[in-house]
């Protein structure tokens, strides 16, 4: 507006010199006519008698009114005309700042450019200069302590990682699992879930002091603990009666604990909020997986479902330590993403959730609720990954691990460095005093240049398998037998294929049980009407892949774990319905009940790992490929054959191309 109220002020003296002076002349000099005319008046009056006034000339009158006139329309043309030309806005720089988790709105910083016209030079040819990299704030630098569980070796124990430093310090070595660690909000002790006293029940263990002290007593299961923001309680899941709950435990034991859920559906994996009001859990009754929200000041408990997804699933929340932002993970079927979203004074989530472009499970904030660390998997192998909320597209790996980690917990505290010392010890003079490293098996390999076939004591059809892979087997079936109960690999419904057998119609050539690198499980053990194998479908990158769970002899949970997913069943596509048939089945109505392993992950512990299903499996039983296991062993199909066969026999029996 300054530059315009300038503009006016030239073009007004601009208009007084060139326009109003011509104008006016008339009226100009009829003023000079009518002065020299009274002072001729007054000489005469002063020689001669006085004569009455003459009128004014009506000619002089008319000319100054035009003038005036005049020159009143062309001001206001000539000002409609200035203030109606386009006139270019003053450009606004705007800089977005990311939204950081704690800040509900971006931040913007507005800078006026100043608009006037410069003369512009020449322009000559300059290169581009290469845009200056801007400096991403490292999401480990907010310090803290990170635990998480690590899965190695047969067994599963609970590891801290000092925020920034490479290698974690191991915090439990019992022979028996322990998992799903939880900061107690002071960082000085923690609650966990384990097996060490048969069943799965809840711990607290104090890092100073070494102390363990147990919490639950209910026998069956119990896991999954959360703490209050005070410290005082403790909320876990519990499966009792056939079903998953929620239950309220005071952390000193000093009263019983207290139902919260009675919902038939599961009701699993809870978290609390920030400010001590809600409890956050996953449970699946919408017949999906949702995110639900239990208020404490509620006297009836009635939980609200927030995210209410029927085509997704949401597990596995976890709060951002100013209340403010909800994360969890989210899936349509096929990859599990990161999802972030405002969270409401009354526990509700606000909007929409926003998934951060990051495929990984289990997040866990940062002390400054700016950055999520979370598990990424990929090609067998587990990474804790971070990201901040100012970059979400890079992120840092804070640790990779050779075996599965899950259940990561962020804590802002630094433990003591003279604790950290003093647990170290206790676990060197524990290692000390205890056996070499144990392996869960070793291949003892025949000598020779071609490795040899060894048979099994399986029922199976060509009990055999290459002698590369044939011991991790027996350590896997032997394995399988303990935790389940009974032996579910002592019967198989394939293993070796001999070189000059066809594949089948849509099977390729490649068949690894040719190599007596495969075996197939019993497959008619999840079509039964009271079924040992359930099997839970995994849409993994357009790829549909199968999770098997075998069913424990002993169902009082000292063996195996609930289930917490519908399983697949195969059964309706057989029943005559066109749609099911084209869906190859459908979902279970519900949970199995009762406890079971997870046959899928033991395997991938011993080298065996699953198959996709064919492209065609939903019309073509073959392809469905759910009981077929390989241990490939990092080699191609050429490489494995060649370990049993010379060239020459590949060749007449395969033909010519049999490698392409």
């Amino acid at each position: 507006m300054g530059d315009r109220n300038s503009r006016l002020g030239r073009m007004w003296h601009w208009l007084v010199w060139l326009v109003w002076r011509p104008l006016t002349a008339p009226f100009r000099w009829g003023q000079q006519w009518r002065r020299r005319r009274r002072t001729k008046a007054s000489l005469t009056a002063v020689l001669s008698p006085p004569a009455t006034n003459p009128s004014p000339n009506p000619i002089n009158k008319l000319l100054a009114i035009t003038a005036v006139f005049s020159t009143l329309a062309l001001i206001a043309v000539t000002a409609y005309a200035l203030l109606h030309q386009p006139i270019a806005p003053s450009p606004i720089t705007i800089v977005l700042t990311p939204t950081p988790v704690g800040t509900p709105e971006p931040t913007v910083v507005k800078t006026a450019v100043s608009t006037q016209p410069e003369p512009l030079p020449t322009p000559l040819p300059t290169p581009t200069p290469a845009p200056t990299a801007v400096p991403l704030r490292d999401p480990l630098a907010n310090g803290g302590s990170i635990l998480f569980s690590l899965q190695r070796d047969g067994n599963e124990d609970i590891f801290l990682l000092p925020a920034g430093q490479p290698a974690p310090i191991r915090l439990t070595d019992h022979p028996a699992p322990d998992r799903d660690p939880a900061w107690r909000p002071d960082g000085q002790a923690l609650a966990f879930a384990s097996r060490r006293d048969g069943n799965w029940e809840v711990y607290l263990y104090d890092l100073a002091s070494d102390n363990l002290q147990r919490v639950t007593q209910q026998g069956g299961f119990d896991g999954a603990p959360a703490w209050s923001p005070d410290g005082l309680w403790l909320v876990y899941e519990s499966y009792r009666d056939d079903n998953f709950d929620l239950y309220l435990q005071k952390a000193d034991l000093s009263e019983p604990a207290r139902r919260l859920t009675t919902d038939p559906a599961a009701d699993y994996a809870p978290v609390w909020s920030p400010d001590g009001r809600h409890i956050i859990f996953t449970s699946w009754r919408g017949g999906s997986e949702d995110l639900f929200a239990l208020s404490l000041d509620d006297a009836g408990l009635e939980a609200v479902n927030l995210t209410n997804t029927p085509d997704l699933h949401e597990n596995e929340a976890a709060f951002a330590p100013n209340g403010r932002f909800l994360a969890y993970t989210q899936s349509d079927g096929t990859l599990p993403l990161i999802a972030v979203q405002p969270v409401g004074e009354d526990g509700r989530l606000l909007g929409a959730a926003t998934t951060i472009g990051q495929q990984g499970q289990s997040p866990t904030w940062s002390p400054d609720s700016g950055s999520l660390l979370y598990v990424y998997q990929r090609s067998g192998q587990d990474y804790l990954l971070g990201g901040s909320v100012e970059a979400w597209g890079v992120v840092a790996q804070a640790y990779a691990p050779n075996g599965r980690l899950s259940h990561p917990d962020w804590s802002p505290t630094v433990v003591d460095p003279a604790i950290l010392a003093s647990l170290q010890s206790r676990l060197a003079r524990r290692d000390a005093g205890s056996t070499a490293a144990k392996e869960l098996f070793t291949e003892a390999l025949a000598p020779g240049p071609l490795a040899l076939l060894f048979e099994l004591p399986v029922n199976a059809p060509s009990p055999y398998l290459n002698d590369h892979v044939d011991q991790s087997f027996l350590a896997l079936r032997e394995r399988v037998t303990a935790e389940a109960g009974w032996d579910y690999l002592g019967q198989l419904d394939g293993l070796f294929v001999p070189l000059e057998n066809k594949p089948l119609p849509g099977q390729p050539l490649a068949n690894w049980s040719k190599a007596g690198r495969a075996f197939d499980v019993a497959y008619r053990e999840a079509l039964a009407f009271d079924p040992r194998l359930e099997v839970v479908r995994e849409d993994v990158g357009g790829q549909t892949m199968w999770r098997l769970f075998v069913k424990t002899a002993v169902q009082d949970g000292s063996q195996g774990e609930p289930l917490r997913h519908l399983p697949w069943d195969f059964r309706p596509r057989l029943d005559g319905d066109p749609l099911y048939y084209d869906q190859g089945g459908k979902l279970r109505e519900a949970i199995p009940a009762g406890y079971y392993i997870d046959f899928t992950a033991l395997a991938a512990e011993y080298g065996w790992q699953r198959v996709a299903a064919s492209d065609n499996w939903r019309t073509y039983f073959a392809g469905i490929q759910f009981w077929h296991f390989e241990n490939r062993q990092d080699l191609s199909w050429p490489e494995a054959m060649q370990q049993l066969y010379d060239e020459a026999e590949l060749t007449a029996t395969l033909g010519e191309r049999w490698d392409q």
